[in-house]
């Protein structure tokens, strides 16, 4: 928190840093003069190209001219508004920091002169004359001299009192008129907001650019994007070897846990299933969430259980060391034995599972089909899942939604889910040994 410079007032009536609004007024100009020399360009460009002939001038005139140059004159007017308010709102903030730095001197000086009379009046309220107003005296020098002595202490009280009252009424004073200044500051601030806010009215394109329209996109098509990802990272596992290709089995259950809690946080994905739960509505729309999830789940079993087997190992180490591990320690043993263990697993990755061999022992083939059953789901995957995202973004695909499902749902039950059950068992027997 910034130090209040008036430390006499009590606190800082004017905050604001002067120099970083000049600074910021500064860029805005150098900015809206910037503009203002491209659109100068552009504009005479667009005059000397009536010149130019032929199919480049052609696409030379439209890439420049429309809205761009008229945003950039606006956007330039835009700046300069702004940079003027900012002008004014400087020039403003200066003088009202000098005069609280002139209020704050002034409490500074009342101060003193309070904490002074009030040390007088203690003073005077301790005079011992003041109790001869409770004694009695005889008539003659003795009462006159007496007397004379009381009026006086207590003309010193008086005197003290109306000081103390002097110094704190100077005092309120001076601190009213900072309270004053605040509240001028403070609507000079909000009429500021207005104006910058205003300097924009009508001026800067309303339709959203094109990284908001992509962010948008992406946020809409959230879930398909990430069951994609997860099933290319899928089959790069598959093909690769190596770091490369146990970094792609790693972020390949990564990308699956992630599109499932995406796909959880679709209201109408919970809705779907729980009708169908519940009201055994069992339409196209619960299947496709139901084996889509069923998909995102065995789809993160051989990085989920890396995972474990990592952290089990990294806390079975921890538990058996000889001096305390700290927690850089700790991760740096979690990775590399997450590491160790999805390397152990890629080996499994290339088999066609318990049916798939079933298969390939049925009809007598060798090492070849065994691979390309194996290749057949994560490719499938990656059909499939694209078949998604497209479908969501053009209506003639959708009716091919309930093939995906079709397709997805015979590779769960043929490949990936009796393919999940040895990684399970591997890694059940590695935390509970």
């Amino acid at each position: 928190m910034a130090q209040n410079p008036y430390v006499h007032l009590g606190w800082n009536p004017v905050p604001g840093e002067a120099g970083e609004v000049e600074k910021l007024r500064t860029q805005l100009t150098k900015s809206a003069t910037a503009l203002q020399t491209a659109y100068q360009k552009i504009d005479k460009l667009l005059g000397e190209s009536s010149f130019w002939e032929g199919d480049a001038a052609v696409g030379f005139r439209e890439a420049l001219d429309g809205d761009l140059p008229k945003y950039m004159k606006d956007a330039h007017k835009s700046l300069s508004l702004a940079a003027g308010h900012l002008g004014s709102w400087h020039g403003g903030l200066t003088s009202r920091k000098e005069l609280a730095k002139k209020y704050d001197a002034e409490a500074a000086d009342h101060k003193g002169d309070l904490k002074a009379a009030n040390s007088q009046h203690e003073s005077a309220k301790q005079n011992p004359d003041l109790k001869l107003k409770d004694q009695t005296f005889t008539e003659g020098p003795e009462l006159e001299a007496a007397q004379a002595r009381l009026n006086a202490a207590t003309t010193r009280l008086n005197e003290a009192v109306t000081a103390v009252n002097n110094a704190q009424g100077a005092l309120d004073d001076v601190l009213r008129k900072a309270r004053e200044l605040e509240s001028t500051h403070e609507s000079d601030a909000r009429d500021l907001a207005r104006k910058l806010k205003d300097s924009t009215k009508d001026l800067a394109p309303e339709e959203p650019g094109w990284l908001s329209k992509a962010l948008s996109w992406i946020g809409d098509n959230l879930t398909n994007i990430l069951s994609v990802l997860a099933a290319v990272a899928g089959l790069l596992a598959l093909l690769c070897t190596g770091p490369f290709g146990i970094a792609m089995l790693l972020a390949a259950g990564a990308l699956s846990l992630a599109t499932m809690g995406s796909r959880l946080a679709d209201p109408k994905v919970r809705a779907s299933l729980a009708d169908g739960f519940t009201k055994g509505e069992f339409d196209s729309d619960f299947w496709a969430n139901s084996i889509g999830l069923a998909g995102d789940a065995l789809g993160a079993v051989p990085g989920v259980g890396a995972a474990t087997r990592g952290l089990n190992g990294a806390i079975q180490s921890t538990r058996f060391a000889n001096e305390a591990v700290s927690a850089g320690q700790f991760l740096g043993r979690f990775a590399d034995d997450t590491v160790t263990a999805a390397g152990r697993l890629m080996p499994s990755m290339t088999d066609a599972g318990p049916i798939g061999n079933l298969i390939v022992r049925g009809v007598g083939g060798g090492e070849g089909l065994t691979k390309g059953l194996a290749l057949a789901s994560p490719i499938a995957g990656v059909g499939t899942a694209g078949f998604g995202l497209a479908a969501d973004q053009i209506d003639a695909l959708k009716p091919g939604g309930d093939t995906a499902t079709g397709i997805d749902g015979g590779r769960a039950g043929i490949f990936d889910g009796p393919g999940a059950i040895a990684p399970i068992q591997a890694t059940l027997r590695a935390v509970l040994r």
